[in-house]
């Protein structure tokens, strides 16, 4: 099952965690069952500022043909970062945050899929490093779209998953988003942004199998 995330904040609250200056779109209403393909919202940093947009989850070469092209491109690993000229640029000088309540992983065995939620232990929003790109349309509108960084999942998660997204303490924020270039060996001073006890996994109610639901009772935990 494809992974998924949850976006619950109020537009005051993602300005002031992230600094935001300047914004283009309207925001963002809650989503607890977001999709690859989605619009998301993400910063990035433009002249200076750190921007607020409307992003397309899955990254879209800059000389596609068509948006659709972006469609498989939701995250990458950081492990094959080197393995494509695209991923290395937009790490060298395109990155973003990705705002993020949590994210879903699914426990597979023979017999079924678990849905679990993991998140801050302290419940509040954290980042998932994200690179991104600017692909303009036929009618030349630039379209932002972009990709989650992914790294083996830590001790906490690897039982569920053995992949997750790398998540970015509000310490790092700046440090992601300078002007300087980044490596794919720079990537290492990232992954500890957050200690193991720092996250919460719980499982979760099935209904976040059906994209149909989208509430806030998808991320309540399930009693053991």
């Amino acid at each position: 099952m494809s992974d998924r995330f949850v976006f619950q904040a109020s537009k005051e609250e993602v300005k002031q965690l992230f600094h935001v200056t300047s914004e283009r779109d309207d925001f963002f209403n809650s989503d607890f069952n977001i999709t690859p393909g989605s619009l998301i919202p993400a910063i990035c940093k433009e002249d200076g500022e750190r921007k607020l947009y409307k992003f397309v989850w899955g990254l879209i070469p800059e000389n596609a043909e068509e948006e659709k092209e972006g469609r498989g491109n939701y995250e990458a690993a950081i492990e094959n970062l080197e393995e494509n000229k695209l991923l290395i640029e937009c790490l060298a000088q395109r990155r973003c945050l990705i705002p993020a309540k949590g994210f879903y992983k699914w426990k597979t065995t023979e017999k079924k899929s678990t849905p679990f939620f993991i998140r801050l232990l302290s419940n509040e929003l954290t980042a998932i490093a994200g690179i991104y790109s600017v692909w303009k349309s036929s009618s030349g509108r630039d379209v932002y779209s972009c990709a989650m960084l992914t790294t083996s999942a830590n001790a906490l998660v690897q039982p569920v998953d053995d992949r997750m997204p790398v998540l970015l303490h509000p310490d790092d924020h700046k440090r992601w988003l300078a002007d300087n270039e980044i490596k794919p060996g720079d990537l290492k001073q990232f992954l500890n942004s957050y200690l193991i006890t720092d996250l919460a996994v719980n499982r979760v109610s099935e209904k976040v199998n059906d994209l149909d639901n989208n509430n806030a009772d998808l991320i309540q935990p399930i009693p053991k």
